[in-house]
């Protein structure tokens, strides 16, 4: 279901931005945590990388480096700003990954709740959860 919702070829291009949000890396880099992520199912070839680097570069999501020989993509501001969209695509390594995972199912929540009315139930878990977080801000203030 995830990539009807992101839309046709949409689901590469999240997870590398998702990735690249993580840190910066050179398209070899990709291909293999593609890998790792797919469980070696699937590896990308460079002719599917090179060519999605690229247009991420054309629309300003993406630049290039080159550090030691090796060319490094990192994200632009906008870049980085559509990455916590998707953050929720690759499983989160350590607190600052699931607080940015957070982060984006609140925005997907709050854009939803503008097309669609929450169930009472719903937005009972919404008011639960909301002051679990609020506590767990304050405990060590």
């Amino acid at each position: 279901m995830l990539p009807l919702v992101l839309g046709r070829g949409r689901l590469l291009r999240s997870l590398v931005l998702t990735m690249l949000g993580r840190k910066s890396m050179t398209g070899m880099e990709i291909m293999r945590e593609l890998e790792r992520l797919s469980m070696g199912l699937w590896r990308p070839s460079p002719g599917t990388i090179y060519p999605l680097l690229k247009a991420l570069e054309r629309e300003g999501l993406v630049v290039r480096k080159d550090e030691g020989g090796r060319k490094v993509y990192e994200l632009t501001s906008e870049g980085r700003a559509l990455a916590r969209e998707y953050a929720f695509l690759i499983p989160a390594r350590g607190v600052e990954e699931v607080v940015n995972a957070i982060e984006a199912y609140v925005d997907y929540l709050y854009d939803y709740s503008k097309e669609e009315e929450l169930s009472r139930e719903v937005r009972e878990r919404i008011r639960r959860i909301a002051s679990l977080l609020k506590r767990l801000g304050e405990e060590n203030e």
